[in-house]
């Protein structure tokens, strides 16, 4: 399993219309609805923005990474979003965030959920993935780097 398994192009917002957190929270939760496996939508935004509340996921260099498990969920999922002008997020360093990456999943699925968001960190941590995620601009070519930045990793759901 990787995480291009779970991004879909249905699931990327290459122009955010929001500019807060909790709207671009609805915005690409909305999109995930979509999906079929998100049962209850107020729900799993609920279980989004209390752990928002915990503490920010905006983890610096312009990214955030919003997530939570939730009943709500059936499986995992993963949306995109990009906002030009970016959004505040109450990141550690900061910036505003202008790449957004929201997952939940169902507690069930905790294991590979675990194992995908730190997977998702590593790579966003890395300065060549993101100087080429700020070079895209379809859906397509958000999931096509991650296929790049994903072979020879495997995550086995245990």
């Amino acid at each position: 399993m990787r995480i291009s398994d779970y991004l879909k192009k249905e699931f990327c917002i290459m122009e955010l219309k929001a500019s807060t957190k909790e709207e671009a929270i609805r915005e690409l939760s909305s999109v995930l609805k979509l999906s079929g496996k998100i049962k209850n939508l107020e729900d799993f935004i609920k279980h989004i923005l209390e752990r928002e509340a915990l503490g920010s996921t905006g983890i610096g260099n312009r990214v955030a990474i919003p997530h939570s498990p939730s009943e709500s969920v059936e499986g995992l999922v993963v949306a995109f979003g990009r906002s030009l002008s970016g959004i505040d997020f109450q990141s550690i360093d900061g910036e505003e965030v202008n790449f957004i990456f929201l997952m939940g999943t169902n507690p069930s699925d905790l294991n590979i959920y675990l194992k995908l968001l730190a997977t998702l960190s590593r790579l966003l941590n890395d300065r060549l993935f993101r100087d080429e995620l700020v070079g895209v601009n379809t859906p397509e070519e958000i999931i096509d780097l991650f296929k790049k930045h994903e072979r020879g990793v495997e995550i086995v759901k245990s």
